[in-house]
């Protein structure tokens, strides 16, 4: 349940495995996750620390870059009906790497 200060908000992690071939069309790839906060810079901060632990524990795995938007965003708009299938957390909350689904 969200508070009155609290929004979901969509996190896009970019990552790259060093250890893939160049050529391989996954060496580069996004993960999705809602993180409910009280802002942008919050759900952004709290999604940049999950993805830094992913990192810290993946030999080869690196964080490229992030951004956060909210779910209406109109570069969202395709994809819509597919929010029930993306994992929501909460800031502060600490989950393993298969919730997340990274």
């Amino acid at each position: 349940m969200l508070t009155e200060f609290e929004q979901n908000w969509v996190y896009c992690g970019w990552f790259q495995d060093e250890l893939a071939e160049p050529s391989d069309e996954d060496r580069e790839w996004l993960a999705v996750i809602i993180i409910t906060a009280s802002s942008a810079e919050k759900a952004r901060e709290w999604g940049d620390h999950l993805a830094r632990k992913r990192t810290s524990r993946n030999d080869g795995n690196i964080f490229l870059w992030s951004e956060v938007r909210l779910p209406d965003d109109p570069r969202y708009a395709s994809c819509v009906d597919h929010w029930t299938d993306v994992p929501v957390i909460c800031y502060g909350e600490e989950i393993d790497d298969a919730r997340i689904g990274w």
